[in-house]
């Protein structure tokens, strides 16, 4: 068989290096390739083929070459780590997807596929590793198979059970190594098919080592003899390129590097098994019947052509492949390659070839067109146990086939009378038109004469019938030629596969992105994988997609198969293997077929990541909260910034002091000279409104320490912006207490007003006096002192004049005047009475009492008068004043729990600033007041009574 190998073999003929390097490709691959493959035509396409699909070359003879890409791919996935969106939770019911770690979403697909093999998940998920010891291994490709298979391990695992919407591959990534040690650089697209020979390899190497090395005994026994084959196993090469000592100086290709000869696969391996197949090739010389047998081939991805259009007939073109044939004589001759299948893998996989080269551009360009396949095919006609009948059937599909030529060569002729014309066609037009030359149709456009061509008609009619009886025939038998064609094959349809994974390339050739459609057997739904993106998809949009067609860049490249055997065991199991259930799912979680290969401590792994996964999630609701905190806090600035301004643009004439803003706490500090802890304060607002469980910075109990430093880092970063020292218990207390005070002052003056205008007038007194008394201890320079100074005589008179206005003074009315009488003897603010304010006040009620009294009005008089004439006051009137009534208590409580509840964010304005000024404006303005308390204030002696009425009640513009 060697011998009849080396007669392919010749040196490369100038037609076809041109041809070549017309494709795009350069002399020196050119070459390579063809002494790679000894000059087998096929091989020698393939191997072109995949280097159009490569994008990067490295050399694996530099040492600090590969070094540097070591380096430079783990910095790269180190640093495209720091962005991995932690904390996504999976669906259930909802496969794990897979991060892209920079440029990896072809290997991800693949990933995906092999996940979606039960066998091959189960040969890894079991693999032991405490017998081993991988310092006392000298081999570093070995020990990378081994970390490999190991780092493949943990991610099935994690794929299996993990709640995490995706996993990380990253260690899977870096284990895939060269025979040197070193990680390949696979952030870059790849030619898949020798890529993931590679890396099955790889595998196999891992998993044979380790199946092998724990069959062995405890005696002390060399690596090399572990290493040894167990009976009955063969190792199977790869295809090996021998290069010359000049080219081991130049960069080589990947595909190169990828099929050294060091590349192996132990027969009987269950990778062999799953994914690797063997073809026994033979030779079809023309003009001769008997065909001659080649060296055996192991094949893994069969490469398809899409101009074949369709699966089928891409697999017949690559099975039956044109090749030249060195015959005795050294004349080389045209032959046929066939391939047949001697032994089959259980998973069988195509790759689409949609590349090719354009000439008219000079580049790569990637074809979209349409390419149908089936959701089962059949393997029977390809196999070498079936070899006789299946080349009988191709017998006779050929000789109908060459039938079918000459049919359409025929249907074709009735298309091309005289050139172009359709002869069927044309006679029917003229017979038409001959149709229309009768007396009947003498109105239509074309009607000539009538003379009688009923002749001409019948002979014409009778070509007509003969060519349209020709055709119908011939479509008839072509139809029946295509049936039986098809069911040719009828007999040979034992060997079942069926459609399992469709790996997606969306783009151009030099750049795109890759994404996968999976067929679940066990629920029979589609799922997408793209990356950490992973859903249900309906088949209908699976296969439009995949097909393809020239409207966009979707297309399939790799076509996966498994065999109906293996898809049966997943259809009959009492158990599904795939279930995808969280652990939330407590019932199911790790009960279908995948979850029972995990060991304890597989599954207490899982639940060590789950529980991170976990603390991932209230970590990521952490960030996001304190992000939202920070959000919160700019904005409430801004409204801050705002509210200022428009208070410090409001005028309240007649006062020289502005009230205190009391909208909230928050502005009420913001209107302070330091805004230290308005800082605070509208944080502590941010907080509790993004984290209401918190209690805040001031809550009791507070916020969480942690949680509280992670908020303050991310504060600091604001710049001036940020607040600054901590305020203490005691300066933040003391502050509350200040605005609750300030408050408090303001709801007792709106209070005493309401008690005013209703005519209330023991309760104003009695909310004057508490006003007073709290107004005394505020600063000199505030609005409240300032206001009580004012308020001091000025009600005391409008309650007077609304006495004397109502002309009827009762028991009521005399109470009330003692309650005046009262309140001035508490002295409130002194030093700011009028000259003889005290008389001045005693003959008012005098002459409110002689004008309005009913009787014994001298009596009245001095029974009201008698604390302050005796200068002792009255204890039973005075505990009235001193008295709070509930209704007062209440008011001022409701008020501040509206206030002091409020949030920033709520823009509630400060109704109660607003009404209050606005009625101590219009309190002001009243003239009958002001004129009274201006005559008092000018006067140097008593006023005498005809101006006090005159004042209250004599003119009626000073009501």
């Amino acid at each position: 068989m060697q011998q009849q190998s080396s007669q392919l073999n010749k040196p490369i003929d100038n037609q076809i290096l041109q041809q070549e390097i017309r494709n795009g490709y350069n002399e020196y691959d050119i070459r390579n390739a063809w002494q790679a493959t000894n000059g087998n035509m096929a091989q020698f396409k393939q191997f072109l083929q995949g280097i159009k699909n490569q994008s990067f070359i490295i050399n694996p003879i530099n040492q600090q070459f590969n070094d540097d890409i070591q380096v430079a791919m783990a910095a790269s996935l180190t640093l495209h780590q720091q962005y991995i969106p932690f904390g996504k939770v999976r669906q259930n019911y909802i496969p794990c997807g897979l991060l892209n770690v920079g440029n990896t979403c072809y290997f991800n697909c693949l990933l995906q596929t092999y996940y979606f093999i039960y066998d091959f998940v189960s040969s890894i998920v079991k693999c032991k590793f405490d017998h081993i010891n991988l310092q006392n291994i000298v081999d570093k490709r070995l020990i990378n198979s081994i970390e490999l298979v190991k780092n493949l391990q943990n991610l099935f695992v994690l794929m299996i059970g993990s709640d995490r919407q995706f996993v990380d591959p990253k260690k899977v990534i870096l284990s895939i190594c060269d025979d040197f040690g070193k990680a390949l650089p696979i952030g870059d697209q790849k030619d898949v098919s020798e890529f993931n020979n590679y890396f099955l390899s790889r595998i196999d190497e891992g998993i044979t080592y380790l199946s092998q090395s724990l069959q062995k005994t405890n005696n002390s026994q060399s690596q090399q003899q572990i290493k040894q084959q167990l009976p009955g196993q063969s190792l199977v090469q790869f295809p090996t390129i021998n290069f010359n000592e000049q080219n081991q100086k130049s960069l080589i290709s990947q595909k190169s590097l990828l099929i050294r000869q060091s590349s192996v696969i132990v027969e009987n391996s269950i990778v062999y098994k799953l994914f690797y197949g063997k073809f026994a090739p033979q030779i079809l010389i023309k003009g001769q019947t008997l065909s001659k047998d080649c060296q055996q081939e192991l094949f893994n991805i069969i490469q398809i052509d899409v101009n074949s259009k369709s699966l089928i007939e891409g697999f017949d073109k690559y099975m039956n492949q044109a090749v030249e044939y060195k015959n005795d004589k050294d004349e080389y001759q045209q032959a046929i390659k066939q391939f047949w299948i001697q032994q089959a893998p259980q998973v069988l996989t195509f790759q689409i070839q949609r590349v090719e080269y354009n000439k008219e551009f000079g580049s790569f360009t990637k074809i979209n067109s349409f390419f149908q396949f089936d959701k089962e095919i059949y393997l029977d006609r390809y196999l070498l146990s079936n070899q006789k009948m299946a080349k009988d059937i191709q017998i006779q599909n050929q000789q109908m086939r060459d039938r079918l030529k000459k049919i359409d060569q025929e249907l074709s002729m009735l298309t091309q009378f005289n050139g172009n014309i359709d002869i069927i066609q044309n006679l029917e037009t003229t017979l038409q038109f001959l149709r229309l030359q009768n007396q009947n149709e003498k109105q239509h456009p074309f009607y000539v004469d009538s003379n009688d061509n009923k002749t001409t008609i019948k002979s014409i009619s009778e070509y007509y019938q003969h060519y349209i009886k020709k055709r119908d025939c011939l479509q008839k038998e072509r139809k029946e030629i295509e049936l039986k064609i098809s069911e040719s094959y009828n007999s040979l349809k034992k060997q079942k596969y069926i459609l399992q994974s469709i790996l997606m390339h969306e783009g151009n050739p030099d750049a795109g992105h890759y994404f996968a459609y999976i067929y679940n057997l066990d629920d029979q739904k589609w799922y997408y994988f793209n990356d950490i993106h992973v859903h249900e998809e309906i088949e209908q949009n699976v296969l439009k997609n995949a097909y393809g067609d020239q409207s966009n860049s979707k297309s399939a490249y790799l076509l996966q198969y498994v065999k109906e055997d293996n898809a049966k065991f997943a259809q009959n199991s009492m158990v599904k293997l795939k279930v995808f259930s969280t652990s939330e799912d407590q019932k199911r979680y790790l009960t279908d077929g995948y979850g029972l290969l995990l060991s304890q401590q597989q599954r207490e792994f899982l639940n060590q990541n789950n529980e991170k996964l976990k603390q991932e999630v209230e970590q990521q609701k952490l960030f996001s909260q304190i992000e939202m905190i920070i959000t919160k806090y700019n904005q409430y600035l801004e409204i801050a910034n705002e509210k200022q301004r428009k208070y410090q643009q409001k005028q309240y004439p007649p006062f020289p002091v502005k009230p205190p803003y009391l909208e909230n706490y928050a502005m009420y500090l913001k209107l302070k000279p330091d805004e230290r802890l308005f800082k605070w304060t509208i944080l502590d607002n941010a907080i509790i409104k993004i984290m209401p469980q918190s209690n805040g910075l001031f809550g009791q109990p507070g916020i969480n320490e942690i949680v509280k430093t992670q908020i303050l880092e991310e504060m600091n970063k604001l710049g001036n912006n940020k607040p600054q020292h901590f305020p203490s218990n005691q300066e933040h207390s003391n502050s509350i207490e200040e605005y609750k005070q300030a408050l408090k002052l303001q709801c007792i003056i709106a209070y005493l007003f309401e008690q005013y205008n209703n005519n209330n007038f023991i309760e104003a007194l009695q909310a004057l006096h508490k006003y007073m008394k709290l107004a005394k201890l505020t600063n000199q320079q505030s609005f409240f002192y300032t206001l009580a100074i004012n308020l001091k005589h000025l009600i005391l008179l409008g309650i007077i004049c609304k006495i004397m206005q109502n002309k009827n003074i009762g028991e009521s009315e005399l109470k009330i005047l003692k309650l005046i009488i009262a309140f001035q003897m508490q002295e409130h603010f002194l030093y700011t009475e009028p000259k003889f304010w005290n008389d001045q006040l005693k003959n008012l009620i005098d002459t409110a009492i002689n004008t309005y009294g009913v009787n014994e009005k001298q009596k009245q008089i001095q029974e009201v008068l008698k604390p302050m004439i005796q200068n002792k006051k009255d204890v039973e009137i005075c505990s009235l004043l001193d008295a709070s009534s509930q209704s007062i208590e209440e008011y001022i409580q409701n008020l501040q729990s509206i206030y002091l509840e409020q949030q920033f964010e709520n823009n509630l304005e400060d109704f109660l600033l607003d009404n209050l000024m606005t009625t101590l404006q219009r309190f002001f303005l009243i003239k009958t007041i002001q004129l009274l308390f201006e005559n008092i204030q000018k006067s140097s002696t008593i006023l005498d009574k005809k101006v006090i009425l005159d004042i209250v009640g004599g003119i009626p513009q000073n009501k």
